[in-house]
């Protein structure tokens, strides 16, 4: 048989705990707020989150606003006396922006008005990027299927084309069939070559190179592919550009997909009678490295802007993956650089890439580690602007 409940000392029970020590046990912020929409108690959790913020108005303390949320659960609760539900961005102590689940109730007087409401703010962050992430992968996976399969209906197109000519022994078919076989086959190499740098966690290998000779390189080896689309190719190094700790592997990827990007931009651009794409590279007032890739092709949709290097994600339909801009990425985050874009849809853009030129790395693993990013999270800065 269970045995009662016997009074401590001081006469609580002793599995109570006061109501005080609830309040701050609790991991949601929370917050009594009165009519006037200031804020009159917390817990710790919100001290930890927000700071000792008593006597101010909720908005400016989540917000940073000078007027009442149009949107607010609070208002809603203090109009009807109900529990109210939402979804908030709000401002923490340490400058960083969090996404919260809010859930207002009121809090009634003894002539049963509400005189004040309880708000409690779960933060959903994490959660919100697991789902994102998902989201991600699904889309990747469905652009990815759509992508292999119109290279699988390329490879078709020209098997059948090379067949044709070796049974009709017509040489100029055959060069086209191969042409079309070999154009495919180009697209699942560099598929596979962005699929592997986006999944793999790379280090840099820094080496003391010039930064032009290696845009030069790239250009080089792509110039035969703009001639084929009958795309004007211009490229402008500044001789000025020393020599520099960089890493020339990734640096070719950049130059690379960005030139892949400008040339895809161009070629389905039905609007323009010519094209063209030019390559520049200068030294800013810092020393470092900017290169800019302009092109004058279809542009970026404003609506796909926010979401340019956050995403896998094509400005091309079935036609593209967008794996290529993540490589970019990717690249200028290794190089703790900034990447910054100038486009408007069916005018062109304009990709403006700087790295600084890195001092000669420490031998040591953790050196490396860190001229990567990974030691504190670092990410470049971006940007993505119309022109």
């Amino acid at each position: 048989m269970d045995q009662p409940d016997t009074p401590d000392v001081d006469g609580t029970l002793a599995w109570e705990v006061p109501c005080d020590r609830l309040f701050d046990l609790v991991p949601s912020a929370i917050s009594v707020i009165d009519r006037g929409f200031r804020i009159r108690r917390v817990n710790e959790t919100f001290r930890r989150m927000f700071g000792d913020r008593v006597g101010e108005p909720c908005y400016a303390v989540f917000k940073g606003r000078h007027l009442r949320c149009q949107s607010c659960p609070m208002a809603r609760t203090f109009d009807d006396g109900g529990i109210h539900h939402g979804e908030e961005l709000v401002d923490t102590l340490n400058g960083g922006a969090r996404k919260v689940a809010v859930q207002t109730s009121p809090i009634v007087g003894a002539g049963g008005r509400v005189i004040a409401g309880l708000e409690v703010a779960t933060d959903i962050s994490r959660s919100v990027e697991q789902w994102q992430e998902l989201a991600l992968l699904g889309r990747a996976m469905a652009g990815l299927a759509h992508y292999i399969k119109n290279v699988l209906t390329g490879l078709d197109g020209g098997v059948f084309v090379v067949e044709e000519a070796f049974a009709r022994h017509d040489d100029a078919l055959l060069r086209r069939g191969w042409d079309m076989v070999r154009r495919n086959i180009d697209r699942v190499g560099r598929l596979s070559r962005e699929q592997l740098y986006c999944s793999r966690e790379r280090v840099p290998v820094l080496e003391d190179v010039s930064p032009n000779s290696v845009v030069c390189e790239a250009a080089r080896l792509f110039a035969p592919k703009v001639a084929q689309e009958g795309v004007a190719f211009t490229v402008e190094l500044d001789p000025r550009v020393g020599h520099g700790w960089i890493d020339p592997e990734g640096l070719h990827n950049l130059v690379t997909n960005l030139l892949v990007n400008a040339l895809e931009a161009c070629r389905f651009d039905t609007g323009k009678d010519h094209h063209w794409i030019a390559v520049k590279s200068v030294t800013d007032s810092g020393g470092r490295f900017v290169l800019e890739v302009a092109d004058n092709g279809h542009g970026i949709p404003s609506e796909v802007n926010c979401r340019l290097f956050s995403d896998v994600l094509s400005t091309r339909g079935t036609a593209g993956t967008g794996l290529g801009l993540l490589v970019v990425y990717h690249v200028v985050s290794a190089h703790r650089g900034e990447i910054s874009v100038l486009s408007e849809d069916g005018l062109g853009s304009v990709f403006t890439v700087t790295l600084p030129l890195q001092p000669r790395p420490d031998a040591s693993a953790g050196a490396a580690a860190e001229a990567a990013g990974d030691g504190d999270g670092t990410r470049p800065e971006r940007s993505v602007s119309p022109l």
